[in-house]
């Protein structure tokens, strides 16, 4: 790496194939790897286009109507995030590595900037595939995702490195980019400001939607909720709907999960904790092809 203060600039366009740009006073040797990575974006591109024709889009998903989170659904949502750890970790020792939080020196970093793209599209195509192998869709997956680590945890959503991961400038519906600024970084406290403003706008998009598919679906049920009052719930489900329409950086049930939601999730406390990684977060809601 020529200079502390270089940047690594990575974007990626997942929903339209795989673009990689690497410069950090590495020069070429920054591209040798596009041509080898391209059957694996190859093969992330036909993962995406399953869970598109058996699942359809994240913001297409329905949740159950009465709010709560079926003991399967819950327990293949686990089941996804222990079998994704060991890639996890590995993007996670690459972002400590970038951070310097393990003490790493240039080179070590320079070779963590070489890697880091390699791992990242390990990452998506394992935990796509993990996710169909278990029959469960993004959206879904981001659903109870937000829930339990953001509603029921409490999780920071400014988690990740100190430096700038994620930009939303410039960047469509279905794209993503990364900028990683591993040398002179800008002010912290800043950074994760504005990373949590857009985590807290990419999950009210998508679960804004979700979550009117929910109300639609309520109020095309005739019939009893069990141990609830469908009147009641109605209003509920229809207010949230509302101010997540109107306010765009509320989260999902931000001012406290609905009763039979949280009881849903309580059981599984530990568990969802301990598959929690800090450094990874960010990426949980944006490694997929959304719309």
């Amino acid at each position: 790496m020529a200079g502390t203060g270089k940047k690594w600039f990575i974007g990626c366009g997942i929903g339209c194939g795989l673009m990689v740009l690497i410069t950090a006073g590495i020069g070429t040797v920054g591209f040798f790897s596009f041509k080898g990575l391209k059957d694996r974006t190859d093969r992330i591109e036909v993962t995406y286009n399953r869970m598109d024709a058996e699942y359809g889009q994240p913001s297409e998903f329905t949740p159950q109507i009465d709010g709560r989170i079926p003991a399967d659904r819950m327990g293949i949502f686990l089941a996804v995030r222990n079998d994704v750890q060991p890639v996890q970790q590995e993007v996670s020792g690459l972002f400590r590595t970038l951070d310097g939080t393990d003490g790493a020196g240039w080179m070590a970093k320079a070779k963590a900037g070489m890697k880091f793209i390699p791992s990242l599209l390990v990452f998506i195509e394992e935990r796509n595939q993990i996710m169909l192998d278990h029959g469960m869709g993004v959206g879904e997956y981001q659903y109870i995702y937000a829930l339990a680590y953001y509603g029921l945890l409490g999780k920071n959503l400014s988690d990740g490195p100190g430096f700038t991961v994620a930009s939303d400038e410039d960047q469509d519906e279905e794209n993503w980019r990364w900028e990683v600024n591993a040398g002179e970084r800008d002010d912290e406290e800043e950074i994760r400001e504005k990373r949590e403003r857009e985590v807290r706008r990419f999950v009210n998009r998508v679960q804004s939607q979700v979550l009117a598919n929910q109300l639609v679906a309520l109020d095309a049920h005739a019939g009893h909720l069990d141990g609830l009052d469908f009147d009641v719930w109605r209003e509920e489900v229809a207010a949230e709907a509302a101010a997540m329409a109107r306010e765009s950086l509320r989260l999902l049930w931000e001012e406290g999960l609905p009763v039979q939601t949280r009881e849903s999730l309580e059981p599984y406390r530990d568990q969802l904790d301990a598959t929690y990684d800090e450094m990874t977060s960010i990426l949980e809601m944006g490694l997929v092809k959304h719309h």
